[in-house]
């Protein structure tokens, strides 16, 4: 996939993926194959690219931040790698999966050996905060995904359980560039506490949009409908569902439920919730975390970086998509 790197940062993001790309070479052949695979499908590197301009706005950009900038992908890439082995999915990004390709045995190893990765660079950075920091990143993220799996086919959820469930698989780790990033360039702690907000506003409306491509009919990326599929639900059900009368949840609920879905029934359930203005609902909300986002940024002293974020944040409103 293609990264469109702001220019503000483009020798520094160079300079970290010198470091990235390095941690994923190993004199194993069998392993480098594997990591081969990783470091050529593993996408725009969106995480990597807040924590750059997070630490520009707020100091100088230092090997700290591309050290920080790895650990934050490599956790990224390891979740990814050990989701696709739980949705038992051949293909992310249009490009075979790792336990495709391999087992789901190699991809569980694997996602553990990018976490040990990450271990080994938290103590090259030897902080204190840091430690402490990532550590109860990764279990807020670990327990997101846990309760998002305890509630499959679950169509009592609530928006607040819906919130805390994406804030602790995505928004935290947004939070978590925009936070380390400025950490990393000796941010005011007023300021740390303003970045951070701001990238939990950015992934919370990353994740509402990305929920929301399992309901572009017209989306011809493999992982179309993941969602539906895997009976996992989301906010645009949610809100569709609490418009309905009790005859209505009740057909969608069993038409949802159904394991083994046609495309005629993934598309009913698409339609049926659009017209529950469930699509609308999620892009009104997306529309509400931008806006706060960059309500928050305008605290920020003004900088190239500032800018480049500015945009980023843009491109997540739903007229950019519709």
């Amino acid at each position: 996939m293609q990264k469109i790197i702001p220019y503000s940062i483009e020798k520094d993001f160079i300079e970290f993926e010198k470091q990235y790309v390095s941690i994923f070479q190993n004199k194993h052949r069998s392993v480098d194959e594997i990591l081969h695979h990783l470091i050529t499908t593993h996408g725009k590197c969106l995480r990597p690219m807040l924590v750059l301009l997070s630490a520009g706005m707020s100091g100088k950009i230092n090997r700290n931040t591309y050290l920080i900038a790895t650990i934050i992908e490599l956790l990224h890439i390891s979740s990814l790698v050990h989701d696709d082995v739980i949705d038992n999915a051949s293909y992310r990004r249009n490009q075979p999966t790792l336990n495709a390709l391999w087992s789901n045995k190699i991809s569980v190893l694997t996602g553990d050996y990018l976490i040990s990765k990450c271990l080994q660079v938290l103590c090259e950075i030897n902080d204190p905060l840091l430690f402490n920091y990532i550590s109860d990143l990764v279990n807020h993220m670990s327990e997101g995904e846990l309760i998002q799996l305890s509630k499959i086919n679950d169509y009592s959820l609530t928006d607040e359980e819906y919130y805390l469930i994406i804030q602790s698989k995505t928004a935290d780790l947004f939070g978590a560039c925009m936070y380390l990033g400025a950490y990393s360039s000796g941010a005011s702690k007023e300021d740390l506490k303003c970045l951070e907000c701001i990238g939990k506003e950015v992934g919370t409306a990353f994740q509402i949009n990305d929920d929301l491509k399992d309901y572009n009919i017209n989306l011809k990326d493999k992982d179309f409908a993941k969602d539906i599929k895997e009976r996992i639900v989301t906010l645009p059900l949610i809100h569709a569902m609490r418009k309905m009368d009790e005859a209505q949840k009740q057909t969608l609920m069993q038409l949802y439920g159904k394991e083994d879905k046609s495309d005629d029934i993934i598309c009913q359930i698409i339609n049926t919730v659009k017209q529950h203005d469930g699509l609308l609902y999620a892009h009104e909300i997306i529309r509400q975390k931008v806006k706060h986002a960059l309500l928050l940024l305008e605290k920020c002293k003004d900088s190239i970086y500032k800018e480049s974020l500015r945009e980023i944040i843009q491109q997540l409103s739903p007229e950019e998509h519709l």
